[in-house]
Protein backbone atom coordinates (compact mmCIF):
# COMPACT_ATOMS: atom_id res chain seq x y z
CA UNK A 1 0.00 0.00 0.00
CA UNK A 2 1.77 3.17 -0.80
CA UNK A 3 -0.51 6.06 0.94
CA UNK A 4 -3.26 6.60 3.15
CA UNK A 5 -4.21 9.98 3.57
CA UNK A 6 -6.78 11.12 6.53
CA UNK A 7 -8.82 14.22 6.83
CA UNK A 8 -11.34 14.80 9.03
CA UNK A 9 -12.65 17.18 12.32
CA UNK A 10 -9.85 17.93 14.24
CA UNK A 11 -11.34 17.39 17.30
CA UNK A 12 -12.51 13.44 16.35
CA UNK A 13 -9.76 12.68 13.95
CA UNK A 14 -6.67 11.83 16.21
CA UNK A 15 -8.76 9.29 18.18
CA UNK A 16 -10.21 7.58 14.76
CA UNK A 17 -7.22 7.67 13.34
CA UNK A 18 -5.56 5.64 16.33
CA UNK A 19 -7.91 3.38 16.19
CA UNK A 20 -8.04 2.21 12.33
CA UNK A 21 -4.08 2.28 12.25
CA UNK A 22 -3.92 0.12 15.27
CA UNK A 23 -6.91 -2.31 13.55
CA UNK A 24 -5.22 -2.43 10.26
CA UNK A 25 -1.71 -2.95 11.76
CA UNK A 26 -2.50 -6.06 13.46
CA UNK A 27 -3.44 -7.98 10.46
CA UNK A 28 -0.77 -5.83 8.23
CA UNK A 29 2.51 -5.20 10.25
CA UNK A 30 4.67 -5.56 7.48
CA UNK A 31 2.57 -2.81 5.22
CA UNK A 32 4.33 0.57 5.63
CA UNK A 33 1.71 3.54 5.91
CA UNK A 34 1.78 7.11 4.62
CA UNK A 35 -0.50 9.08 6.29
CA UNK A 36 -1.32 12.39 5.37
CA UNK A 37 -3.37 14.70 7.70
CA UNK A 38 -3.93 18.22 5.74
CA UNK A 39 -6.98 20.12 4.11
CA UNK A 40 -8.77 17.68 2.41
CA UNK A 41 -9.72 19.89 -1.01
CA UNK A 42 -6.49 18.37 -2.93
CA UNK A 43 -7.84 14.22 -2.08
CA UNK A 44 -10.23 13.74 -4.81
CA UNK A 45 -7.33 14.83 -7.82
CA UNK A 46 -4.46 13.44 -5.82
CA UNK A 47 -6.77 10.26 -5.71
CA UNK A 48 -7.40 10.65 -9.67
CA UNK A 49 -3.63 10.82 -10.30
CA UNK A 50 -2.46 7.86 -7.84
CA UNK A 51 -0.52 9.81 -5.33
CA UNK A 52 -3.03 8.52 -2.66
CA UNK A 53 -4.68 5.30 -2.55
CA UNK A 54 -6.99 5.79 0.28
CA UNK A 55 -9.07 9.19 1.39
CA UNK A 56 -11.20 10.21 4.52
CA UNK A 57 -12.72 13.95 3.25
CA UNK A 58 -15.72 15.98 3.66
CA UNK A 59 -18.16 17.04 1.12
CA UNK A 60 -21.41 18.08 1.06
CA UNK A 61 -22.87 15.73 -1.83
CA UNK A 62 -21.09 12.42 -2.32
CA UNK A 63 -20.61 11.36 -5.67
CA UNK A 64 -21.10 7.52 -6.94
CA UNK A 65 -17.43 5.94 -5.64
CA UNK A 66 -18.09 8.06 -2.40
CA UNK A 67 -18.82 5.65 0.44
CA UNK A 68 -20.34 7.70 3.15
CA UNK A 69 -19.23 6.86 6.69
CA UNK A 70 -20.82 9.87 8.56
CA UNK A 71 -23.12 12.47 8.59
CA UNK A 72 -22.99 15.61 10.44
CA UNK A 73 -26.00 17.88 10.36
CA UNK A 74 -24.73 21.80 10.39
CA UNK A 75 -26.04 24.34 12.06
CA UNK A 76 -25.27 27.67 13.43
CA UNK A 77 -23.52 28.86 16.91
CA UNK A 78 -22.55 30.84 18.81
CA UNK A 79 -20.64 31.15 22.48
CA UNK A 80 -23.48 29.94 25.02
CA UNK A 81 -22.14 33.70 27.05
CA UNK A 82 -22.92 35.42 23.79
CA UNK A 83 -26.25 36.75 22.15
CA UNK A 84 -26.32 38.55 18.58
CA UNK A 85 -29.28 40.81 18.14
CA UNK A 86 -30.89 39.80 15.29
CA UNK A 87 -31.31 42.86 13.15
CA UNK A 88 -27.78 44.00 13.19
CA UNK A 89 -25.05 43.21 10.69
CA UNK A 90 -23.83 39.62 12.34
CA UNK A 91 -20.03 39.06 12.56
CA UNK A 92 -19.09 35.66 11.14
CA UNK A 93 -16.31 33.30 11.30
CA UNK A 94 -16.28 30.99 8.25
CA UNK A 95 -13.71 28.08 6.92
CA UNK A 96 -11.40 29.58 4.36
CA UNK A 97 -11.92 29.79 0.62
CA UNK A 98 -10.89 26.12 -0.56
CA UNK A 99 -13.57 24.74 1.44
CA UNK A 100 -17.52 24.00 0.42
CA UNK A 101 -18.29 24.70 4.42
CA UNK A 102 -17.30 28.56 3.27
CA UNK A 103 -19.83 28.57 0.23
CA UNK A 104 -22.86 26.63 2.08
CA UNK A 105 -22.13 29.55 5.24
CA UNK A 106 -22.43 32.63 2.36
CA UNK A 107 -25.48 30.87 0.63
CA UNK A 108 -27.65 30.48 4.24
CA UNK A 109 -26.22 33.85 5.46
CA UNK A 110 -27.12 35.73 1.80
CA UNK A 111 -31.01 33.68 2.41
CA UNK A 112 -31.02 35.05 5.57
CA UNK A 113 -31.25 38.56 4.14
CA UNK A 114 -29.30 40.31 6.90
CA UNK A 115 -26.21 42.07 7.32
CA UNK A 116 -23.20 40.05 8.12
CA UNK A 117 -19.36 40.71 7.76
CA UNK A 118 -16.75 38.23 8.24
CA UNK A 119 -14.23 38.95 10.66
CA UNK A 120 -12.28 35.05 10.71
CA UNK A 121 -11.12 32.60 8.78
CA UNK A 122 -9.85 29.73 9.63
CA UNK A 123 -8.84 26.46 7.45
CA UNK A 124 -9.42 24.04 10.40
CA UNK A 125 -12.97 23.41 12.75
CA UNK A 126 -10.73 24.62 16.03
CA UNK A 127 -9.87 27.64 14.36
CA UNK A 128 -13.65 28.44 13.80
CA UNK A 129 -14.24 26.99 17.15
CA UNK A 130 -11.91 28.94 19.28
CA UNK A 131 -13.79 32.16 17.43
CA UNK A 132 -17.25 31.02 18.51
CA UNK A 133 -16.33 30.27 21.77
CA UNK A 134 -14.55 33.54 22.13
CA UNK A 135 -18.05 35.68 21.59
CA UNK A 136 -16.49 37.29 18.53
CA UNK A 137 -18.76 35.73 15.90
CA UNK A 138 -21.03 32.88 14.77
CA UNK A 139 -20.38 30.46 13.35
CA UNK A 140 -21.06 27.52 10.72
CA UNK A 141 -20.30 24.00 12.21
CA UNK A 142 -20.93 20.17 12.61
CA UNK A 143 -24.00 19.48 15.04
CA UNK A 144 -20.38 17.21 16.32
CA UNK A 145 -19.06 20.55 17.29
CA UNK A 146 -21.91 21.15 20.03
CA UNK A 147 -20.48 21.44 23.88
CA UNK A 148 -21.27 23.24 26.74
CA UNK A 149 -19.88 26.39 25.80
CA UNK A 150 -22.10 26.96 22.61
CA UNK A 151 -25.28 27.07 21.18
CA UNK A 152 -27.71 26.41 18.11
CA UNK A 153 -28.48 29.97 16.59
CA UNK A 154 -30.30 28.89 13.88
CA UNK A 155 -33.75 30.03 14.58
CA UNK A 156 -32.85 33.10 17.56
CA UNK A 157 -30.84 34.77 14.27
CA UNK A 158 -33.45 33.89 11.52
CA UNK A 159 -31.21 30.71 9.42
CA UNK A 160 -32.99 28.68 7.57
CA UNK A 161 -32.18 25.18 6.76
CA UNK A 162 -28.50 23.99 6.60
CA UNK A 163 -26.82 21.18 4.55
CA UNK A 164 -25.42 17.71 6.14
CA UNK A 165 -21.71 17.40 5.88
CA UNK A 166 -20.89 13.34 4.64
CA UNK A 167 -17.19 12.40 5.71
CA UNK A 168 -16.59 10.03 3.13
CA UNK A 169 -13.84 7.48 1.86
CA UNK A 170 -12.37 7.39 -1.79
CA UNK A 171 -10.25 5.36 -3.44
CA UNK A 172 -7.83 5.28 -6.20
CA UNK A 173 -8.33 3.23 -9.38
CA UNK A 174 -4.88 1.64 -8.75
CA UNK A 175 -4.97 -2.29 -8.21
CA UNK A 176 -3.84 -4.33 -5.43
CA UNK A 177 -6.60 -5.02 -3.47
CA UNK A 178 -5.18 -6.96 0.29
CA UNK A 179 -4.13 -4.00 1.78
CA UNK A 180 -6.55 -1.86 0.94
CA UNK A 181 -9.93 -3.65 1.21
CA UNK A 182 -8.16 -4.22 5.11
CA UNK A 183 -7.58 -0.66 5.47
CA UNK A 184 -11.26 0.21 4.55
CA UNK A 185 -12.48 -2.68 7.09
CA UNK A 186 -10.58 -0.87 9.35
CA UNK A 187 -12.34 2.68 8.95
CA UNK A 188 -15.70 1.54 8.20
CA UNK A 189 -15.48 -0.57 11.93
CA UNK A 190 -13.95 2.95 13.50
CA UNK A 191 -17.03 4.60 12.22
CA UNK A 192 -19.54 2.20 12.93
CA UNK A 193 -18.45 1.42 16.85
CA UNK A 194 -19.57 5.90 16.35
CA UNK A 195 -22.89 4.90 15.18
Amino acid sequence: MGSYAWAYHDDHGRTKLAEVIAAFTRHHPQVELDVTCAQSTSFPMALDKGDLDLAIYEVENPSNHEEVLYEDPTCWMSSAQRSFPVDERLPVALFDHACWWRDAAIDSLQAREKPYRIVYSSQSVSGVIAAVEAGIAVGLLGRSSLHAGLSVVNEALGFESTPTSKLVMASSKAKGRGPKDAMKAAIRSAFLARA
